[in-house]
């Protein structure tokens, strides 16, 4: 499944864009597939850095429909600086979204059309537009899709077994395999979790990334904690590592 355009480290922050991952894999894009209370119309995840522990930004996601919410990045005093838009009801692993972030004008769209993926990537506002397609083929997971992907494979997962997944990457538009598994938790998460990590099948690019990790509630499988690197950058264009808790309303 993966193509032929290498994968340089330069893009390795962006493989996760939103979960994830999760996602978002960064993170707790969670609405789209949570098998919990099916009143939650809100997750609000707040992302502190792992190297000084301060407040970076907050991602708060929105419930329009059965298919379709938003997510909203915001700085510490409020500001809004990026939103995200997705629509899962052709697949909840892959689903199409958007992304703009107008701290430097990055631009994702990824479009379902029939048995492909029709990839728009913009790097910043003085970049040129890159256009791509992909084969629509099983395995292959889509930002937020990485937690449909865990919800749906959750018995088997907790059981050990490690499952590869093909994740698209927008800003080379393409795939790339990565490993995911049962993992031993950060420190200082809650108790009544349990953990994953996820990791890059290529050895040379797992030398100079940590595994991302999150952390499940055992019994509803809500997002709770994702530890790696953020699915969105800062002004400079840099993907910072950071552990995001979330809560849910």
């Amino acid at each position: 499944m993966e193509r032929s355009k290498k994968l340089s480290l330069n893009c390795v922050p962006v493989l996760i864009t939103g979960a994830l991952l999760f996602t978002s894999l960064s993170s707790a894009e969670t609405l789209s597939e949570s098998p919990a209370d099916p009143t939650i119309s809100k997750v609000v995840g707040s992302a502190y850095s792992l190297d000084d522990k301060t407040l970076l930004y907050r991602e708060t996601h929105t419930k329009q429909s059965d298919s379709i919410y938003t997510v909203e990045y915001s700085e510490p005093d409020g500001q809004v600086f990026a939103t995200k838009s997705l629509d899962s009801s052709k697949s909840s692993i892959a689903p199409s979204f958007s992304q703009l972030n107008e701290r430097n004008g990055e631009k994702i769209d990824v479009l379902q059309s029939g048995k492909k993926l029709e990839i728009s990537y913009q790097e910043n506002s003085q970049a040129s537009l890159e256009k791509d397609s992909v084969p629509l083929v099983p395995g292959v997971v889509v930002d937020a899709g990485f937690n449909a992907f865990v919800t749906q494979y959750w018995d088997t997962l907790i059981t050990g077994k490690e499952m590869d997944i093909e994740f698209l990457v927008p800003s080379r538009q393409s795939t790339y395999s990565f490993r995911f598994g049962k993992s031993d938790c950060i420190d200082g998460t809650e108790s009544g979790v349990t953990c994953f990590s996820l990791k890059p099948v290529s050895w040379f690019v797992r030398m100079a990334v940590d595994p991302i990790v999150v952390a499940y509630d055992s019994e509803n499988k809500r997002l709770l904690r994702f530890t790696g690197r953020a699915n969105i950058s800062n002004e400079q264009g840099k993907y910072q590592n950071v552990d995001i808790q979330y809560r849910y309303f």
